[in-house]
């Protein structure tokens, strides 16, 4: 039986090997092997999700630029950001599905083809009246950001040893990170040099709208030439055996049968939707305040984004090279909880506290982005990491869509001071949901059993 499920596998795992055991009899073994070109491979991954991502926070990060030109409240503004959020919860279980039956390479292509066309059409929203547009490619590409958000975990284990995943991952998180980076920081340095009519606003909207298309055209067009979906043997035991797993409907139900599984899901989901949350409220938030530091919320946003780059890099290369997986998620996670009491309470005292404790937050929600998804592997292991990723990543959008609305509620109606305490009692859930978890890392122990056997 295994043999026959070996045959049936996809082409990676096809190339086998003969060699006899200890007691003298032939035994069919796959073979293993590392490519160099995976750094390329993740490379490309790593430019497809600066460039797709950048358009997230492309309305909401100039928000008191948008009410003003399309004549539209804050609120609408926010629907250009939350639309991503529910076009996940709707589109992400297609989009695993469609990642676990026809790989990376034709989920990457669909991704990076539906972002090319939305950001087109986004060109188009020039005018005064024509935010709907705007809205429209903004729905495009968040349906194309639902194929593209998995693919990180998957690419790192198709591609890569075991020893070296966690990093994998946390570099393909990083490229998404990075354009949420650019998104903070790229159109409000478009119009930091332009008057305040509404002519030379249009202008300035077109000049990011063409950019952005023209640079998500040339990457769609690399991909087709040079992107591959998987190397031509497994890299690992671990990967073969979760390519020889079952299907996708009994993978996510069996995921979801375990209480730590669920556990995972409900923390992950709470850490990363106040993520978000706070990220798309940062303009108002900010501004209620210090009213004069418009300028500022980019940079902080950016400066968020880069703490958040560095826990996540930290995170990766920490867990592929001491595994430590319970002491690392849970120390990131009483890290962001001191951030948030620190936002909480300590907001006040000047600008410049506001850039250190973003960064701070930054380092561990973004962090926790990448020790989430590995640790889901590691749990679920050996259902197919896409599947679970899809899982993990629709809680976080779930919850970003309804932090987001209760934070920004809260900030209209109460301030930001009971905003930030209501924040804060949702990570303390959080850390005490991983305090419950059990650390089985059922993928650690078949690489560590299979390297003693050989």
């Amino acid at each position: 039986n295994g043999l026959s499920k070996m045959l049936q596998a996809p082409d990676a795992t096809k190339e086998l090997f003969f060699e006899k055991n200890c007691d003298n009899e032939i035994e069919f073994r796959p073979k293993f092997r590392v490519y160099k070109e995976r750094w390329f491979v993740l490379f490309l991954l790593v430019v497809v999700c600066v460039t797709s991502v950048m358009h997230i926070m492309h309305y909401t990060i100039i928000a008191d630029i948008a009410t003003k030109y399309y004549s539209i409240s804050y609120t609408e503004v926010n629907w250009s950001f939350t639309v991503y959020l529910l076009a996940y919860v709707i589109f992400g279980f297609p989009a695993t599905w469609i990642l676990e039956k026809w790989g990376l390479r034709a989920t990457v292509l669909l991704g990076m083809g539906a972002t090319v066309i939305g950001s087109w059409i986004k060109v188009g929203a020039i005018s005064p009246e024509s935010y709907w547009i705007a809205l429209l490619g903004q729905t495009v590409i968040a349906i194309a950001q639902a194929l593209i958000m998995p693919i990180p975990p998957e690419l790192a284990a198709v591609w890569f040893p075991s020893h070296q995943v966690s990093t994998a991952c946390s570099i393909g998180v990083i490229g998404i990170e990075m354009g949420l980076a650019a998104g903070f920081i790229v159109p409000p340095l478009f119009f930091q040099c332009s008057s305040s009519g509404d002519d030379d606003v249009g202008k300035v909207l077109y000049q990011i709208s063409m950019a952005l298309s023209i640079v998500n055209t040339v990457v769609f067009i690399l991909l087709i030439i040079f992107f591959k979906g998987r190397p031509k043997s497994p890299p690992s035991i671990g990967q073969l055996k979760i390519e020889n797993s079952v299907p996708f409907l009994e993978s996510a139900k069996t995921f979801m049968y375990n209480r730590s599984n669920i556990l995972l899901v409900i923390a992950y989901g709470i850490v990363v939707g106040l993520m978000l949350s706070v990220s798309t409220l940062l303009n108002p938030l900010i501004l209620s305040y210090y009213p004069d530091a418009q300028e500022d919320v980019g940079w902080i946003g950016l400066v968020m984004i880069l703490g958040g780059m560095l826990g996540t890099i930290i995170c990766g290369v920490a867990l592929d090279v001491y595994g430590k997986f319970k002491q690392t998620i849970l120390a990131l996670s009483g890290l962001g909880i001191a951030a948030m009491i620190c936002f909480t309470f300590a907001i006040t005292r000047g600008i410049e506290f506001v850039y250190f404790m973003s960064a701070i937050f930054g380092f561990s929600t973004l962090g926790m982005q990448v020790g989430g998804l590995e640790l889901g592997c590691e749990l679920g292991y050996p259902i197919h990491q896409g599947i679970i990723a899809g899982i993990l990543i629709t809680s976080t959008q779930v919850s970003g869509i309804a932090f987001t609305y209760l934070y920004s509620y809260l900030l209209e109606t109460h301030g930001g001071y009971y905003a930030n305490l209501t924040m804060l009692a949702l990570f303390v859930i959080e850390f005490l949901l991983l305090c419950s978890i059990k650390y089985n890392l059922r993928r650690r122990t078949v690489e560590m059993a299979h390297k003693e056997r050989i």
